[in-house]
Protein backbone atom coordinates (compact mmCIF):
# COMPACT_ATOMS: atom_id res chain seq x y z
CA UNK A 1 0.00 0.00 0.00
CA UNK A 2 1.06 3.37 -0.88
CA UNK A 3 -0.10 6.86 -0.35
CA UNK A 4 1.26 10.46 -2.06
CA UNK A 5 3.52 13.18 -0.13
CA UNK A 6 2.85 16.70 -0.57
CA UNK A 7 5.27 16.63 -3.05
CA UNK A 8 3.35 14.39 -5.07
CA UNK A 9 5.48 10.86 -4.96
CA UNK A 10 4.60 7.44 -3.71
CA UNK A 11 5.94 6.92 -0.46
CA UNK A 12 4.86 3.46 1.29
CA UNK A 13 3.76 2.75 4.24
CA UNK A 14 6.72 1.72 5.66
CA UNK A 15 8.60 4.47 4.01
CA UNK A 16 5.73 6.91 5.90
CA UNK A 17 6.51 5.30 9.49
CA UNK A 18 10.16 5.15 9.06
CA UNK A 19 10.52 9.04 8.50
CA UNK A 20 7.84 10.09 11.06
CA UNK A 21 9.39 8.10 13.79
CA UNK A 22 13.01 9.01 12.61
CA UNK A 23 11.74 12.66 13.01
CA UNK A 24 10.58 12.07 16.23
CA UNK A 25 13.89 10.47 17.36
CA UNK A 26 15.45 13.64 15.95
CA UNK A 27 13.55 16.15 17.15
CA UNK A 28 14.08 15.18 20.59
CA UNK A 29 10.33 13.71 21.40
CA UNK A 30 11.98 10.58 22.66
CA UNK A 31 14.69 11.42 25.31
CA UNK A 32 18.72 9.77 24.85
CA UNK A 33 18.10 6.77 26.96
CA UNK A 34 14.54 6.36 26.82
CA UNK A 35 13.04 3.20 26.25
CA UNK A 36 10.72 3.07 23.37
CA UNK A 37 7.12 1.52 23.10
CA UNK A 38 7.39 -2.07 22.18
CA UNK A 39 7.08 -3.24 18.41
CA UNK A 40 3.55 -4.39 18.92
CA UNK A 41 2.42 -1.17 20.41
CA UNK A 42 4.22 1.11 17.75
CA UNK A 43 2.74 -1.50 15.12
CA UNK A 44 -0.93 -0.44 16.99
CA UNK A 45 -0.20 3.20 17.10
CA UNK A 46 0.74 3.68 13.23
CA UNK A 47 -2.41 0.87 12.16
CA UNK A 48 0.45 -1.33 10.28
CA UNK A 49 1.73 -4.45 10.23
CA UNK A 50 4.35 -6.18 12.94
CA UNK A 51 6.82 -6.82 10.15
CA UNK A 52 6.47 -3.36 9.24
CA UNK A 53 7.49 -1.97 12.79
CA UNK A 54 10.07 -4.23 13.04
CA UNK A 55 11.95 -3.35 9.73
CA UNK A 56 11.74 0.38 10.25
CA UNK A 57 13.22 -0.35 13.91
CA UNK A 58 16.05 -2.41 12.91
CA UNK A 59 17.12 0.44 9.80
CA UNK A 60 17.19 2.74 12.78
CA UNK A 61 19.62 0.45 14.93
CA UNK A 62 21.75 0.32 11.67
CA UNK A 63 21.54 4.48 11.19
CA UNK A 64 22.44 4.50 15.16
CA UNK A 65 19.84 6.21 16.13
CA UNK A 66 18.40 3.65 18.25
CA UNK A 67 19.81 0.20 20.44
CA UNK A 68 18.51 -3.00 21.09
CA UNK A 69 19.22 -4.59 24.90
CA UNK A 70 18.21 -8.03 24.55
CA UNK A 71 15.51 -9.51 26.69
CA UNK A 72 14.61 -5.55 27.49
CA UNK A 73 13.71 -3.37 24.80
CA UNK A 74 15.09 -0.77 22.32
CA UNK A 75 16.42 2.24 23.65
CA UNK A 76 16.85 6.02 22.07
CA UNK A 77 21.08 6.29 21.41
CA UNK A 78 23.20 9.16 21.38
CA UNK A 79 22.45 11.02 18.36
CA UNK A 80 25.28 10.56 16.19
CA UNK A 81 27.08 13.67 14.70
CA UNK A 82 27.21 14.40 10.85
CA UNK A 83 30.95 13.67 11.00
CA UNK A 84 30.38 10.46 12.37
CA UNK A 85 28.16 9.56 9.76
CA UNK A 86 29.45 6.49 7.30
CA UNK A 87 30.26 8.40 3.83
CA UNK A 88 29.21 7.66 0.32
CA UNK A 89 30.56 9.58 -2.81
CA UNK A 90 28.66 10.58 -5.76
CA UNK A 91 31.63 11.10 -8.63
CA UNK A 92 30.15 13.40 -11.54
CA UNK A 93 31.21 14.87 -15.13
CA UNK A 94 33.02 18.04 -15.22
CA UNK A 95 30.70 21.29 -14.76
CA UNK A 96 27.92 19.14 -14.28
CA UNK A 97 25.25 21.88 -13.26
CA UNK A 98 26.18 23.24 -16.68
CA UNK A 99 26.61 20.67 -19.33
CA UNK A 100 22.42 18.96 -18.45
CA UNK A 101 19.80 20.91 -16.21
CA UNK A 102 17.67 18.30 -17.23
CA UNK A 103 19.89 15.36 -16.56
CA UNK A 104 21.89 15.63 -13.15
CA UNK A 105 19.57 17.35 -10.63
CA UNK A 106 17.01 14.56 -10.62
CA UNK A 107 19.91 11.97 -10.26
CA UNK A 108 21.56 13.30 -7.71
CA UNK A 109 18.63 14.65 -5.59
CA UNK A 110 17.51 11.30 -5.36
CA UNK A 111 20.70 9.72 -4.37
CA UNK A 112 21.61 12.29 -2.19
CA UNK A 113 18.21 11.79 -0.53
CA UNK A 114 17.82 8.51 -0.50
CA UNK A 115 21.55 8.05 1.24
CA UNK A 116 20.36 10.64 3.97
CA UNK A 117 17.04 8.45 4.54
CA UNK A 118 19.10 5.59 5.34
CA UNK A 119 22.05 7.27 7.82
CA UNK A 120 24.81 8.14 5.28
CA UNK A 121 26.12 11.14 4.67
CA UNK A 122 26.95 12.05 0.41
CA UNK A 123 30.37 13.90 -0.82
CA UNK A 124 30.12 15.10 -4.22
CA UNK A 125 32.71 15.08 -7.15
CA UNK A 126 33.19 15.99 -10.59
CA UNK A 127 35.90 14.63 -12.89
CA UNK A 128 37.62 18.24 -12.98
CA UNK A 129 40.68 16.99 -12.01
CA UNK A 130 39.71 13.51 -11.61
CA UNK A 131 43.05 12.00 -9.63
CA UNK A 132 42.58 14.87 -6.96
CA UNK A 133 38.90 14.18 -6.45
CA UNK A 134 39.60 10.72 -6.10
CA UNK A 135 42.28 11.60 -3.56
CA UNK A 136 39.71 13.83 -1.81
CA UNK A 137 37.28 10.93 -1.34
CA UNK A 138 40.47 9.16 0.37
CA UNK A 139 41.01 12.32 2.75
CA UNK A 140 37.39 11.92 3.60
CA UNK A 141 37.26 8.15 4.22
CA UNK A 142 34.96 7.57 1.37
CA UNK A 143 34.77 3.94 1.09
CA UNK A 144 32.29 3.38 -1.37
CA UNK A 145 31.54 5.58 -4.71
CA UNK A 146 28.59 5.74 -7.10
CA UNK A 147 29.87 7.11 -10.73
CA UNK A 148 27.92 8.12 -13.49
CA UNK A 149 29.16 6.78 -16.73
CA UNK A 150 28.28 8.52 -19.86
CA UNK A 151 31.81 7.43 -22.10
CA UNK A 152 33.65 4.57 -22.33
CA UNK A 153 36.67 7.07 -21.09
CA UNK A 154 34.65 7.41 -17.63
CA UNK A 155 35.80 3.57 -17.28
CA UNK A 156 39.41 4.60 -15.95
CA UNK A 157 38.07 6.15 -12.97
CA UNK A 158 35.72 3.29 -11.95
CA UNK A 159 39.09 0.68 -12.02
CA UNK A 160 40.99 3.72 -10.33
CA UNK A 161 38.71 3.77 -7.45
CA UNK A 162 38.64 -0.02 -7.62
CA UNK A 163 42.23 -0.32 -7.45
CA UNK A 164 42.85 1.54 -4.39
CA UNK A 165 40.05 -0.62 -2.64
CA UNK A 166 36.71 1.52 -3.20
CA UNK A 167 33.80 0.02 -3.77
CA UNK A 168 32.01 1.21 -6.97
CA UNK A 169 28.77 1.32 -8.50
CA UNK A 170 28.25 2.34 -11.89
CA UNK A 171 25.15 4.54 -13.19
CA UNK A 172 24.70 3.47 -16.39
CA UNK A 173 26.28 0.66 -18.22
CA UNK A 174 29.90 -0.57 -17.22
CA UNK A 175 31.72 -1.85 -20.27
CA UNK A 176 35.30 -3.03 -18.25
CA UNK A 177 36.32 -5.78 -17.20
CA UNK A 178 35.54 -5.64 -13.22
CA UNK A 179 32.58 -7.28 -11.70
CA UNK A 180 30.59 -4.27 -10.58
CA UNK A 181 27.33 -3.54 -9.87
CA UNK A 182 25.39 -1.12 -12.56
CA UNK A 183 22.53 1.08 -12.45
CA UNK A 184 21.06 2.16 -15.90
CA UNK A 185 18.25 2.68 -18.17
CA UNK A 186 16.84 0.54 -20.26
CA UNK A 187 17.44 2.79 -22.92
CA UNK A 188 17.63 0.47 -25.76
CA UNK A 189 14.42 -1.14 -25.58
CA UNK A 190 12.47 2.78 -25.20
CA UNK A 191 13.82 3.50 -28.46
CA UNK A 192 12.67 0.49 -29.95
CA UNK A 193 9.43 0.41 -28.12
CA UNK A 194 8.82 4.05 -29.31
CA UNK A 195 10.01 3.35 -33.05
CA UNK A 196 7.56 -0.04 -33.55
CA UNK A 197 4.71 2.84 -31.96
CA UNK A 198 5.64 5.02 -34.88
CA UNK A 199 5.99 1.98 -37.15
CA UNK A 200 2.13 0.29 -36.09
CA UNK A 201 0.92 4.21 -36.54
CA UNK A 202 1.82 3.52 -40.20
CA UNK A 203 4.69 5.73 -40.46
CA UNK A 204 7.31 5.19 -42.87
CA UNK A 205 9.85 7.72 -43.46
CA UNK A 206 12.01 9.22 -40.30
CA UNK A 207 14.73 11.22 -39.41
CA UNK A 208 16.50 9.57 -36.03
CA UNK A 209 18.34 12.60 -34.37
CA UNK A 210 21.44 10.92 -32.65
CA UNK A 211 23.48 11.46 -30.05
CA UNK A 212 27.40 11.21 -30.11
CA UNK A 213 28.92 8.49 -30.72
CA UNK A 214 31.22 7.81 -28.06
CA UNK A 215 27.93 8.50 -25.44
CA UNK A 216 26.36 5.53 -23.61
CA UNK A 217 22.99 6.45 -23.88
CA UNK A 218 22.91 7.38 -27.28
CA UNK A 219 24.84 4.49 -28.34
CA UNK A 220 22.06 2.25 -26.74
CA UNK A 221 18.89 4.56 -27.63
CA UNK A 222 20.08 4.48 -31.53
CA UNK A 223 20.48 0.62 -31.34
CA UNK A 224 17.14 0.10 -30.17
CA UNK A 225 15.87 2.88 -33.10
CA UNK A 226 17.73 0.97 -35.87
CA UNK A 227 16.21 -2.56 -34.47
CA UNK A 228 12.94 -1.74 -34.90
CA UNK A 229 14.05 -0.32 -38.27
CA UNK A 230 15.72 -3.45 -39.05
CA UNK A 231 12.71 -5.08 -38.32
CA UNK A 232 10.23 -3.58 -40.54
CA UNK A 233 12.41 -4.27 -43.35
CA UNK A 234 11.32 -3.37 -46.78
CA UNK A 235 8.07 -1.50 -45.19
CA UNK A 236 10.08 1.81 -44.43
CA UNK A 237 10.35 3.78 -47.91
CA UNK A 238 13.13 6.04 -45.94
CA UNK A 239 15.43 5.97 -42.43
CA UNK A 240 18.08 9.03 -41.97
CA UNK A 241 20.13 9.13 -38.97
CA UNK A 242 21.60 12.77 -38.31
CA UNK A 243 24.37 13.32 -35.38
CA UNK A 244 22.95 16.54 -33.47
CA UNK A 245 23.76 15.80 -29.77
CA UNK A 246 21.10 16.74 -27.10
CA UNK A 247 20.99 20.18 -26.94
CA UNK A 248 18.06 22.33 -28.46
CA UNK A 249 19.94 24.02 -30.94
CA UNK A 250 21.07 21.24 -32.82
CA UNK A 251 17.43 19.43 -33.46
CA UNK A 252 16.14 23.61 -34.52
CA UNK A 253 19.32 23.74 -36.99
CA UNK A 254 18.74 20.77 -38.39
CA UNK A 255 14.80 21.54 -39.01
CA UNK A 256 15.94 24.58 -40.55
CA UNK A 257 17.87 22.19 -42.94
CA UNK A 258 15.38 19.62 -43.81
CA UNK A 259 12.89 22.32 -44.55
CA UNK A 260 15.72 24.13 -47.17
CA UNK A 261 15.91 20.72 -48.83
CA UNK A 262 12.21 20.55 -49.02
CA UNK A 263 12.46 16.96 -47.53
CA UNK A 264 10.70 16.67 -44.63
CA UNK A 265 9.59 12.78 -43.05
CA UNK A 266 6.20 11.98 -41.26
CA UNK A 267 8.32 11.23 -38.10
CA UNK A 268 11.28 12.17 -36.36
CA UNK A 269 12.45 10.58 -33.64
CA UNK A 270 15.33 12.34 -31.23
CA UNK A 271 18.11 10.62 -28.81
CA UNK A 272 16.71 14.03 -26.51
CA UNK A 273 13.88 15.47 -25.71
CA UNK A 274 16.43 18.92 -26.23
CA UNK A 275 16.78 18.41 -29.89
CA UNK A 276 13.43 17.20 -29.97
CA UNK A 277 11.97 20.10 -28.68
CA UNK A 278 14.31 22.58 -30.94
CA UNK A 279 13.13 20.75 -34.14
CA UNK A 280 9.56 21.12 -33.01
CA UNK A 281 10.37 25.05 -32.83
CA UNK A 282 12.21 25.11 -36.10
CA UNK A 283 9.69 23.13 -38.29
CA UNK A 284 6.49 25.47 -37.00
CA UNK A 285 8.49 28.81 -37.39
CA UNK A 286 7.99 27.19 -41.36
CA UNK A 287 4.57 26.63 -41.08
CA UNK A 288 4.91 23.27 -40.74
CA UNK A 289 2.08 21.82 -38.31
CA UNK A 290 2.90 19.24 -35.63
CA UNK A 291 1.37 16.12 -35.69
CA UNK A 292 -0.28 16.88 -38.22
CA UNK A 293 2.46 16.85 -41.36
CA UNK A 294 5.52 15.64 -38.89
CA UNK A 295 4.86 13.77 -35.82
CA UNK A 296 7.95 14.12 -32.80
CA UNK A 297 8.74 11.88 -30.57
CA UNK A 298 11.54 12.83 -27.47
CA UNK A 299 13.20 10.94 -24.80
CA UNK A 300 13.59 11.71 -21.05
CA UNK A 301 10.43 12.91 -20.04
CA UNK A 302 12.07 16.25 -18.93
CA UNK A 303 9.38 18.30 -17.45
CA UNK A 304 8.92 21.01 -20.02
CA UNK A 305 8.33 18.65 -22.84
CA UNK A 306 4.73 18.42 -20.96
CA UNK A 307 4.20 22.60 -21.54
CA UNK A 308 5.31 22.43 -25.21
CA UNK A 309 2.27 23.07 -27.94
CA UNK A 310 1.72 20.28 -28.77
CA UNK A 311 2.76 18.51 -25.68
CA UNK A 312 5.95 16.03 -26.56
CA UNK A 313 5.19 12.57 -26.34
CA UNK A 314 8.47 11.15 -25.25
CA UNK A 315 9.97 8.28 -23.35
CA UNK A 316 10.33 8.30 -19.74
CA UNK A 317 13.71 8.18 -18.23
CA UNK A 318 13.02 8.32 -14.23
CA UNK A 319 16.31 9.82 -13.46
CA UNK A 320 15.17 10.61 -9.48
CA UNK A 321 15.07 6.36 -9.30
CA UNK A 322 18.03 5.61 -10.84
CA UNK A 323 19.75 8.07 -8.31
CA UNK A 324 17.57 6.17 -5.52
CA UNK A 325 18.46 3.35 -6.74
CA UNK A 326 22.15 3.49 -7.20
CA UNK A 327 22.60 4.36 -3.84
CA UNK A 328 20.36 1.53 -2.40
CA UNK A 329 22.90 -0.89 -4.81
CA UNK A 330 25.95 0.84 -3.00
CA UNK A 331 24.80 0.64 0.45
CA UNK A 332 24.10 -2.80 0.17
CA UNK A 333 27.71 -3.25 -0.87
CA UNK A 334 29.05 -1.53 1.98
CA UNK A 335 27.20 -4.05 4.09
CA UNK A 336 28.23 -6.39 2.47
CA UNK A 337 25.65 -7.55 0.15
CA UNK A 338 25.82 -7.47 -4.09
CA UNK A 339 23.43 -6.57 -6.34
CA UNK A 340 24.94 -6.99 -9.66
CA UNK A 341 22.48 -5.05 -12.20
CA UNK A 342 19.59 -2.94 -11.83
CA UNK A 343 18.20 -1.75 -15.36
CA UNK A 344 15.02 0.79 -14.91
CA UNK A 345 12.20 0.34 -17.68
CA UNK A 346 11.83 3.69 -19.55
CA UNK A 347 7.67 3.60 -20.73
CA UNK A 348 6.26 5.55 -23.38
CA UNK A 349 4.41 8.88 -21.98
CA UNK A 350 1.71 9.50 -24.95
CA UNK A 351 1.20 12.88 -25.74
CA UNK A 352 0.07 15.68 -28.32
CA UNK A 353 3.18 15.63 -30.93
CA UNK A 354 2.91 12.03 -32.50
CA UNK A 355 -0.43 10.91 -34.91
CA UNK A 356 -0.64 8.86 -37.88
CA UNK A 357 0.75 10.08 -40.70
CA UNK A 358 -1.83 11.64 -43.57
CA UNK A 359 -2.62 9.11 -45.98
Amino acid sequence: MSTKTRTGKLETKHAQVFQDLRDRLVSGEYQTGQQLPSEPLLAHEYGVAYMTIRRVITTLVEQGLLYRVRGRGTYVAEPPSVDRLPSLGLLLLRNWHSIDPFYFPPLVSGFVECAQEMGYQVHLADRSEPLLELLRFNELHVQAVACVMLEHDDLKDADDLLDRGVMVVAINNYGGLRRVTSVSPNNRKGCYDATKMMLDLGHRDFVFLAGPRLNLDASERRKGYEAAIREAGSAVKSSVIVETGFMEDAGYAQAKELVRRGTLPTAVMAVSDLPAIGMMKGLQEAGVSIPDDVSIFGFGDFRLSAYMNPALTTVKMALDQIGRRSAEALIAQYRGGRIDKVVIECPIIWRESVAKPRS
